[in-house]
């Protein structure tokens, strides 16, 4: 089945129903929301894959990156993003950009949590056990 692209009225559309009425306002049918996830695979995921993979050498999951976006949407219902969103004239390329800050952002922190090196070298300076050396090879 084909599915024509959203337009960015159509974005908008989406954008005003995740708000609703409030946090008492029933959640987005799961129809809709999944409407937006293919929207979203088409749309930003190859942006987005493009730019991680560029700026920090990364490999990204088009599903996850859509479910982000639709989170992203979710957090931003109140906030200058979805100002920007809703003013924008091109709110896709705006949210990709989002996205892609984001991910970029969640790899360095996960890579700089992951390392031990810093750890190491922090024990090492500390430590006043001299120095193993290499042993000799026969």
């Amino acid at each position: 089945m084909h599915e024509s692209l959203w337009s960015a009225r159509r974005f908008r559309e989406f954008l005003t129903l995740l708000r609703g009425g409030g946090m008492f306002a029933p959640p987005i049918d799961d129809e809709e929301r999944d409407a937006f996830l293919r929207q979203a695979r088409v749309r930003i995921v190859p942006d987005v894959q493009r730019r991680v993979l560029a700026d920090v050498g990364a490999t990204v999951d088009p599903d996850g990156i859509a479910v982000i976006a639709f989170e992203m949407l979710e957090d931003c219902a109140f906030d200058s993003r979805r100002t920007w969103l809703l003013a924008s004239s091109d709110p896709w390329r705006y949210l990709a950009d989002l996205v892609a800050r984001d991910v970029a952002g969640a790899y360095g922190e996960s890579v700089r949590r992951g390392g031990d090196d810093d750890e190491l070298a922090g024990i090492l300076s500390a430590s006043t056990r001299p120095e193993l050396e290499a042993g000799a090879s026969d």
